[in-house]
């Protein structure tokens, strides 16, 4: 006997011979014999979904189906030894028991979903649990398995969210859904449903270039009811599809009269359920509203919901098919909110990923959104998909998303949804606000280009690609090996001179005591010393000057290992100089520890650098501030405003000019460890070139330059 005092089950009627529990009439009779007296001993109970389970008959056949549920049933009596039990047809099961804390239930759910882990075969299954604890109260004890089923469908589409009490606000909601289903019909003969229509803003323009139609119901007596309710009942009594067709049948009315009455007219987004397309032909009912109107397809575009389409599968995949081989964008709603979104890229053509508003929520204070963000535009971008963000509310919002390349925008930052009748039309449809929508394919083309690739301008050839020459680089000891390089670095070490990295690992084998190979060494070790900074250094290999710069990423016992950047600035094709200053930097090279470039428009670009000191320019590349970073970071305090002063470049020329001279000189102490206020010397060169002025500044030691006179 278990604790409600029930004998061993001998109606085999009422027993499922797959997991050995109740069915759901044992369960049923059981409640409505002991009810009254259970309620009283605080019962609790647990209404179990098995999410995904379709999909796994469908992999495994119904065969691997049962050893699923009956490993899940076993992991049950384990977890649930002293409760009733019944599975009530298919994944569904109801646990029945008494006195259990809420932290109790929750652990106990917490390793349940651990346990079947073991019996997934590699496919998530997530268990959905819905919770009630009787009150004692209840004029039918059965209505307590309905509040925990209630509970438990409330979260069946809440993808991060697996245990639900149900509660009085489920209550109110419940309420609403009924008052839904008994007056839903009455709703669409009274007109009480509108469509809103929200604004899509194209980020490179700002100008409005679309709308989403959004279904609202404003009813008499509860007021606007939210769609999350109406819908989900609609859905749950298959009738969701009329809804969607009365919408797009409206939003086609609503085209027709903007483009007969003049106004500026832009492609509105409609919705689609998944049941859309199980409960009619979807793609000719919006075929015969368009008709009807006289609407150009371009003029309507179709979201499905990410949810959607990972319930939908198979079937889903070949309807978005349809739609976009009769001639209709098909855009993925609502992308990044769970379920399984990369592998909808990788199986289903869109051609625009709505990205979910979750991820601007935290967008102010969590920096991982802003790289997410940039990720989803990237890749969207590579597998030639145009994107949209919702949820954008504030203009750094706006700034960033331009700024990466997302291509529209929708949010209230650019206004709430609202119907028809609270636009005015004669002021907010004008070509001022609005782009004209034949202009969509322009815009388009200018939205294929990547501003985050490293290949913006080469055609999408699926082809995953970086052009910046990394090399990932162990330290044995003295002796520098090449573990991996790309290819843009394989080109790099081509244009010195080695055809491998094979033949270049060699030479560093055989010729470790050259003194650019030793240099390249101490600056490996100054890595590794500066693990928050990355080090430059230029090294001269076979004629060619060669810009490296350095990252400390690990060690173990005498290896270390790291990542480095490698260029060729001595190759036309690779230099961000011109031939005429190479040929001029060459010059004092050998001379100082380190060159930089100022320009009249004030900025700075560190050219040449072998010393232990940073690329200040890599950090800050306006002059001012990289003056002032540089002086706080190497001067002595006493030395750093005559150093500001003497770096101050609108005065150079004026300067050079009073001196009679042809550049300035001036003497400042170093404040490096081990310099002990060293004297150096700073030289400013400015020359006309292109059109332009620039100044050269070179560094180095003023008492290696009394040495260099002596001799």
């Amino acid at each position: 006997m278990n604790n409600f005092g029930l004998p061993e089950i001998e109606n085999h009627e009422h027993i499922d011979e797959l997991t050995g529990f109740l069915k759901l009439n044992g369960i049923l009779s059981h409640i409505q014999s002991h009810g009254q007296e259970d309620e009283k001993a605080g019962v609790v109970i647990i209404y179990l979904n098995v999410m995904n389970f379709k999909t796994f008959n469908k992999r495994y056949g119904f065969a691997g189906g049962n050893e699923f549920l009956k490993g899940l049933a076993a992991e049950i009596r384990s977890i649930f030894p002293d409760e009733l039990v019944a599975r009530t047809g298919g994944d569904h099961f109801i646990i029945y028991g008494k006195s259990l804390e809420e932290k109790e239930i929750l652990d106990r759910l917490s390793r349940l979903r651990e346990a079947a882990v073991r019996h997934e075969k590699a496919l998530p299954m997530r268990i959905k649990a819905g919770i009630y604890l009787a009150s004692g109260n209840e004029e039918d004890p059965v209505v307590s398995v309905d509040r925990a089923k209630i509970a438990c469908d409330d979260i069946i589409r809440v993808y991060d969210k697996y245990d639900n009490f149900y509660n009085d606000e489920l209550d109110k909601k419940n309420e609403l859904r009924q008052y839904v289903i008994d007056n839903f019909e009455n709703a669409f003969q009274q007109k009480y449903f509108k469509v809103y229509y929200q604004k899509e803003v194209r980020a490179m323009t700002g100008k409005v270039c679309g709308y989403e139609a959004l279904a609202r119901w404003q009813d008499p007596v509860m007021g606007l009811i939210s769609p999350v309710i109406f819908v989900e009942v609609l859905e749950s009594v298959h009738l969701v599809h009329k809804l969607d067709t009365y919408i797009i049948s409206q939003v086609c009315s609503d085209l027709r009269d903007d483009i007969d009455s003049g106004y500026s007219v832009e492609p509105i987004s409609v919705n689609l359920s998944q049941l859309d397309f199980e409960l009619c032909d979807i793609l000719a009912e919006v075929d015969k509203c368009r008709e009807k109107f006289d609407i150009p397809k371009s003029l309507l575009h179709i979201e499905i919901t990410e949810s959607a389409i990972a319930f939908g599968a198979d079937f889903l995949g070949d309807e978005i098919r349809r739609f976009r081989e009769a001639g209709y964008e098909v855009w993925m709603d609502d992308f990044g909110a769970g379920y399984s979104s990369l592998n909808n890229l990788k199986n289903y053509d869109f051609d625009v990923l709505k990205i979910d508003m979750n991820f601007l929520r935290s967008f102010e204070n969590n920096k991982r959104s802003h790289v997410i963000l940039a990720a989803i535009v990237n890749m969207a971008k590579e597998l030639g998909i145009h994107t949209l963000a919702e949820g954008v509310e504030t203009k750094e919002q706006y700034e960033f998303l331009k700024k990466i390349g997302c291509e529209k925008l929708q949010g209230y930052l650019f206004g709430k949804p609202k119907p028809v009748e609270d636009f005015d039309r004669a002021a907010e449809l004008t070509p001022e606000f609005c782009e004209d929508y034949t202009y969509s394919y322009y815009y388009e083309a200018i939205g294929e280009i990547n501003l985050l690739g490293n290949t913006p301008l080469r055609a999408k050839e699926m082809v995953v690609e970086n052009n910046i020459p990394i090399a990932i680089t162990e330290l044995i000891g003295q002796l520098p090996q090449i573990l991996y390089a790309n290819d843009a670095y394989l080109s790099v070490i081509s244009s010195l001179g080695f055809s491998s990295l094979e033949e270049i690992n060699a030479f560093y084998a055989l010729h470790s005591d050259l003194p650019e190979l030793d240099k390249f060494v101490h600056a490996v070790r100054q890595a590794e010393e500066s693990p928050d900074h990355r080090i430059n250094i230029n090294t001269i290999s076979n004629g060619s000057i060669v810009d490296n710069k350095i990252r400390f990423l690990s060690r173990h016992g005498d290896t270390a290992v790291f990542a480095i950047v490698t260029r060729n600035t001595s190759l036309n094709n690779q230099a961000d100089l011109s031939e005429d200053l190479q040929v001029a930097m060459a010059h004092v090279f050998n001379q100082y520890f380190r060159v930089d470039l100022f320009d009249d428009y004030g900025k700075v670009d560190n050219i040449y650098l072998n010393a232990n000191q940073r690329s200040v320019s890599d950090v800050e590349n306006d002059a001012v501030k990289a003056v002032s970073y540089y002086a706080e970071l190497y001067l002595v305090p006493e030395d750093r405003e005559r150093f500001k002063k003497f770096y101050y470049i609108p005065t150079v020329r004026d300067r050079v000019k009073e001196s009679g001279g042809e550049y300035l000189v001036d003497y400042f102490r170093s404040a490096m460890p081990g310099d002990s206020g060293r004297m150096q010397m700073y030289m400013i060169l400015p020359f006309y070139y292109n059109g332009k002025w620039k100044y050269i500044s070179c560094c180095r030691y003023a008492d290696e330059l009394k040495d260099d006179y002596l001799k």
